[in-house]
């Protein structure tokens, strides 16, 4: 069986990390080897991932939890994984990993070494599930998970519950604060889940949301 990559992406509050979780109860009732890793940039959970449940007062509540790799740079990526112990590497949060300054392809250092274990482990069960936005407020590719859904083998991609409407056809992440950094690591109370009715692009704000622009 050969070495697979499968992504998981979607807007915040869609189930990506409910799903990747799920996924690695499952690997890990078949006896595999997991080793989870996330970006060091998401401050949000250090050394674990979290899936969430959104409470009917805005609140948010942890629902389950994995123990993680916080991973910084490449360096720390290649700590580990090596040695190759392990037969599922899960990959939350992917899209905090950053792209090439200036731009040199669309995966980054952590597309490439993605690339590069998949072609080292090619003859093996290695088994990659990333986990991320695969674009960001202002309907921008984010990150490396554009690049990585082109090599993947298989894809989910999941929408959540427009928090406007109420339509289960929540496809983006609307961000309710001002600024243009693409990187603003943040909950319930500074992003909504927007489908395409009720999106409102930077710097247009008709429902009074301030503009993030």
């Amino acid at each position: 069986m050969a070495a697979r990559l499968e992504v998981i992406v979607g807007p915040m509050f869609s189930g990506k990390t409910e799903m990747l979780i799920a996924k690695l109860h499952r690997a890990q009732y078949a006896r595999k080897r997991i080793r989870i890793i996330k970006p060091a940039h998401d401050t949000r959970t250090q050394g674990f991932i979290a899936s969430r449940a959104v409470n009917p007062d805005g609140t948010t509540e942890v629902t389950d939890t994995l123990s993680a790799v916080m991973v910084r740079t490449e360096q720390d990526f290649m700590r580990v994984v090596t040695p190759a112990d392990f037969d599922v590497l899960a990959v939350d949060e992917a899209q905090f990993f950053p792209l090439d300054e200036p731009l040199k392809d669309s995966l980054g250092w952590f597309g490439r070494a993605i690339r590069a274990l998949l072609r080292e482990r090619r003859d093996t069960h290695l088994h990659i599930i990333v986990a991320g936005l695969d674009m960001d407020f202002a309907e921008q590719p984010f990150g490396p998970v554009p690049g990585l859904l082109a090599l993947a083998d298989s894809v989910e991609k999941l929408t959540g519950v427009c928090m406007v409407c109420g339509s289960d056809s929540g496809y983006i992440s609307q961000r309710l604060i001002a600024g243009e950094q693409q990187l603003v690591v943040g909950d319930v109370s500074e992003y909504q889940v927007r489908c395409r009715a009720c999106y409102e692009p930077p710097g247009i704000g008709p429902r009074g949301v301030v503009s993030a622009r």
